[in-house]
Formats: structure tokens, sequence, C-alpha cells
């Protein structure tokens, strides 16, 4: 057994660079580059950007919103459940095991939704006594 030598393990550390760096950077260049010999004027690029940056931020709050009303219908039928359970009085472990969840209670649509928070936001208007404030237009 004398004869036989240890391997020796040499460990490689890398540095922190990665390729998604670059590729964010080089990304970055290539649009600021793209901007400055884009054939639009700059007051153009600027407004056609603002607009698409708008409409990103609708489809995520509109996607967050729908997110958020899927969360909150399951948060309500489990309060809905846990209500139940604490009328009734009794916590014995049967309940808890045999228990049928509680009806579902339908999510209002987008619309709806709308709907209602922009009554919501006109009562809150017509509550103030300034008469200055403007409704927008859609």
């Amino acid at each position: 057994m004398m004869g036989r030598k240890q391997q020796e393990v040499v460990y490689v550390e890398r540095g922190g660079d990665s390729s998604a760096k670059w590729l964010f950077w080089g990304a970055c260049l290539g649009a600021g580059l793209a901007l400055l010999y884009a054939p639009r004027t700059g007051e153009e690029t600027r407004r056609n950007l603002q607009r698409r940056l708008w409409k990103l931020r609708a489809m995520s709050e509109e996607k967050l919103d729908d997110l958020m009303q899927t969360i909150g219908g399951k948060a309500r039928d489990l309060a809905g459940s846990a209500r139940e359970l604490i009328d009734d009085g009794d916590f014995d472990e049967e309940d808890f095991d045999e228990a049928e969840p509680a009806a579902a209670v339908p999510a209002p649509t987008a619309r709806e939704e709308l709907e209602l928070r922009l009554e919501k936001a006109r009562g809150g208007r017509r509550r103030r006594p300034s008469a200055d404030i403007e409704e927008p237009l859609a």
C-alpha cells in the first residue's frame, strides 16, 4: 500500500463574469445604436416608446389584478370555511378531515370589477366639495 499515491485534486474557480451579463450589455448597446440611427425623429421615437411602456404597464396591471382575483377568491372560500367551523363551535379532528369545501363564490369578471371600481371612484368624487375636478374622458 505504500506504492499507491493519492491523486491530487485541483479546484478551478471561475470568475463571476457570466455570458448573460455581456448579452445584456450588448443588447443595451444595440438598442442605443438603433435609436441613434432610427429614421424617426426623437420626439416620435419618445412618443412611441412611451405608448409601448403604457401598454406594457396596463397589461402587467391587468395580469396582476387577475392573479389577485384568483387568490382573493380562494382566500374568501377558505375564510368562509373557517367561519363555518368557528360558528359551529365543534373543533373535532373529524370536522377537518371530512369537511367539504365551501361552494365557490364566482369571481366577478374583469368588466364587472372595472365597473365596480369606476362606481366607487365616482362616488368618492361626489362626496368631495370641490367642483373644479373634472372627470377624465375615456
